[in-house]
């Protein structure tokens, strides 16, 4: 007959990591999802034709130094013309691509409508978005900050656990 042997506690650090690449992977859908969320782009001079919800939207454009020489106008059913605020909490979409901040505008009601934007940038493109903000990207560090202290958590109890015999 063996002796019983000592059981070994469960092995649970696996669940701290897993918690913390969960909380790592909403921040990281906080901050970069905007970008995957952008309209087609276009040339400047020519017209982009986008279908938008109501609420906030943003325009984005080539990276440009320019800024302020890069000008959009748009029209929307029932009259309605762009009003480009340059949001200065407004930050720019480096994922998949770079693309620097225009400015917003607000929608009442759902609506298609039109947008072109001309500049002295070569080559120069620009899109329709959500609107990505200074506070989007505070919120996404914020999340992220107990992600990485949860997956440390993890890696040092199983590192723990494991020198114990």
């Amino acid at each position: 007959m063996s002796t019983p042997r000592a059981r070994r506690p469960r092995r649970a650090w696996w669940i701290l990591v897993l918690l913390g690449a969960l909380v790592l992977a909403g921040a990281a859908a906080l901050a970069f999802s905007p970008g995957f969320r952008l309209a087609p782009p276009v040339a400047f001079g020519d017209e982009l034709t986008v279908d938008l919800g109501e609420g906030d939207h943003a325009i984005y454009v080539t990276p440009s130094d320019q800024w302020g020489e890069i000008k959009c106008t748009g029209t929307f059913p029932g009259g309605g013309v762009l009003q480009l605020r340059p949001d200065m909490l407004q930050q720019a979409i480096v994922i998949p691509e770079q693309w620097d901040a225009q400015g917003s505008f607000s929608l009442g009601i759902a609506s298609p409508g039109t947008i072109t934007c001309d500049g002295p940038v070569a080559d120069g493109r620009f899109t329709v978005g959500p609107v990505l903000s200074f506070f989007t990207v505070v919120g996404a560090v914020l999340l992220a900050i107990p992600g990485i202290l949860l997956v440390i958590a993890g890696v040092v109890v199983g590192a723990v656990q494991a020198r114990r015999p």
